[in-house]
């Protein structure tokens, strides 16, 4: 087996080492970037296993009980702000990422305030990605744990950012909270890693806090729904990261057993050893045949511009631009639409808050009524304290049970919005993808457009605790000279009054927050929607820049540069041939190996 994936790996080297020969003139080196990376994972034989879920599922408590020490921090509020990737290295050393390309090594006790939402806030650093080298044995068999911030949460950049690093994993490790079932934003995540990766592992994290019988039953809820979404669910590991953090950090073999992380070790060990060889083979051959294609139809394109007649070639060129700018005026329409379709739901919170903030505010004021009829011996100053206790905690009910009907509402509107805008986008794509290939008579990539969002539309409300003011201090000396009777109205209008002020600013808390989730979450939307068609047309423009440079070199040079094309497109399609031949290899050893299994199982 091993010998088999020396010799396949030795083979998409080779391939790659042909194409890089014929792309080494590339403008921009985009396509020799790409070519790069893959054959530079498979030299280092490293594995990117991405740690994904919800915020707060234990992703990073996950990691450090992997490597056996507390390496990364972790808090009981969303935390990690950056992508962090932990490699083996015979000694600890912390390299930092920029944005700006630049880099710097830091101590490892400085890492939380470059990957931390506490100690770098938004990532206003301007921070890429961090790297801790570390000596793990677990490591060091070429697996690279990547640990990203949790979608979902209560920062917008935090899910964009895992979104982001989507299209680096080999593998994901799936984590799943055992106290709550599979929520919708999990399930989103995990349609969009679906066809990203052959290999998930599904964890069941925290099951500290229930018991076996409960463990089972949430498992198997679990396992029925990633059933019905289409994936094959061999096992979902339950375990404790924290308690296997704590076991390990003591030597608490008994603990460690109980935590449940050696059946994850053992799961993850029998992967590196057999699987994690089939899945680098196969990512790095589905990376390498996307590039084929795609220079492929540059070529393509590239020759139907240096065949063409002058004025066959300029209505081409005038007919593609029209595409373009077609194109580039439906995004710009599609992003007026979508600032009305915000206004929309901000006018939609209004209102609602508008009705709840009528009912709410009679209701409390019942509320204080009737306590206040009920307690006729009450002192003021006590009646005046529990009447306050009462606002309050009539607020935080009245706005929890409002906080759900409205993000049920809200979410909802969103989800719809964006299933619409994005079918539209889609289709605009298409069209122009569509018209390109019959403008060109050649193929294009398949591509679809998908901008995965925040679904955090929750909200915070407070209730202020009550400080005197100069004026209420002077109504308080003059109720001891009242009559206590008096006293006590005096209380009840007072806290009446303050009913109506506190539920209104909250509303308008409520409204304000609600608003800025609104727009930020559609302005997103509508950036990400500007780079919509991009690649494509950049790969048509530098194709017929080509040609157009050939043209003017004239004939002679046009016959060369056809003749060159004719022998790129031969090589190409020989070593897609060569990648289609080993990957058809790969599966015969895999029928094989399976043959074997099943005859060792009826003996």
């Amino acid at each position: 087996m091993l010998e088999g994936f020396v010799q396949q790996k030795k083979d998409i080297l080779t391939v790659i080492e042909d194409i890089e020969a014929l792309a080494k003139d590339e403008a921009g080196g985009e396509t020799g970037n790409r070519l790069f990376a893959v054959k530079e994972q498979l030299i280092s034989n490293s594995f990117n296993l991405v740690i994904l879920g919800q915020f707060k599922r234990g992703k990073t408590t996950l990691i450090n009980s992997l490597i056996g020490k507390e390496i990364l921090p972790s808090s009981v509020v969303p935390l990690t702000s950056v992508v962090t990737i932990l490699t083996f290295g015979k000694e600890i050393m912390c390299t930092v990422f920029m944005e700006d390309a630049s880099k710097k090594e830091i101590h490892i006790e400085e890492l939380p305030d470059y990957i931390t939402e506490r100690g770098n806030p938004k990532n206003i650093r301007g921070v890429r990605c961090a790297r801790i080298e570390y000596p793990s044995p677990f490591l060091e068999q070429g697996m690279l744990l990547v640990d990203t911030p949790g979608v979902g949460s209560t920062f917008l950049h935090n899910t964009e950012t895992t979104y982001e690093f989507l299209d680096h994993l080999d593998a994901a490790l799936f984590l799943m909270s055992a106290d709550v079932p599979i929520s919708q934003v999990e399930k989103e995540l995990l349609d969009t890693i679906k066809n990203s990766t052959q290999k998930i592992f599904f964890v069941l994290n925290k099951i500290d806090y229930l018991s076996p019988q409960e463990i089972e039953e949430i498992a198997a809820f679990n396992k029925q729904v990633l059933e019905e979404m289409g994936f094959t669910v061999h096992e979902i590991l339950p375990i404790s990261a924290r308690e296997a953090l704590k076991a390990k950090i003591v030597y608490n073999e008994t603990q460690l057993l109980q935590s449940g992380l050696l059946n994850l070790e053992d799961a993850l060990g029998r992967f590196l050893s057999s699987e994690k060889g089939r899945v680098i083979l196969d990512t790095a051959i589905s990376k390498v045949k996307r590039v084929i294609s795609r220079i492929l139809s540059q070529i393509a394109i590239e020759k139907k511009t240096l065949v063409a007649s002058e004025e066959e070639l300029e209505e081409k060129i005038n007919t593609f631009q029209r595409l373009v700018t077609s194109l580039k005026q439906d995004r710009d329409d599609i992003t007026y639409l979508l600032k009305g379709e915000s206004d929309k739901l901000c006018l939609r919170v209004e209102e609602m808050l508008k009705v709840f903030e009528e009912k709410e505010v009679p209701a409390i004021k019942k509320c204080l009524q009737d306590f206040f009829e009920k307690n006729q011996d009450l002192h003021p100053t006590a009646l005046r304290d529990d009447m306050q206790q009462i606002i309050k905690e009539e607020i935080i009910k009245g706005f929890d049970m409002f906080r759900k009907d409205i993000e049920g509402v809200i979410s909802g509107s969103i989800q719809e919005t964006f299933h619409r805008f994005t079918k539209r986008s889609n289709d605009i794509f298409h069209e122009l993808r569509a018209a390109a290939e019959i403008l060109f008579e050649v193929p294009m990539d398949q591509i679809e457009f998908s901008v995965e969002l925040t679904r955090d539309n929750s909200f915070y409300y407070m209730v202020q605790e009550y400080t005197a003011l100069t004026e209420e201090e002077v109504k308080s000396i003059l109720r001891t000279f009242l009559p206590k009777s008096v006293s006590r109205k005096m209380v009840l209008h007072e806290m009446m009054e303050r009913v109506s002020s506190e539920v209104s600013r909250n509303c308008g808390r409520v409204r304000s927050d609600l608003s800025a989730k609104i727009y930020k979450t559609i302005h997103y939307y509508s950036k990400q929607l500007k780079d919509l068609g991009n690649d494509l047309i950049k790969q048509i423009e530098q194709a017929i820049q080509k040609g157009q440079e050939r043209r003017k070199a004239g004939s002679e040079s046009i016959r060369t540069e056809l003749a060159l094309l004719t022998d790129k497109v031969k090589v190409l399609e020989e070593n897609r041939g060569k990648l289609e031949n080993t990957g058809n290899v790969m599966n015969m050893i895999d029928r094989e190996n399976e043959r074997c299994k099943m005859v060792k199982l009826k003996k």
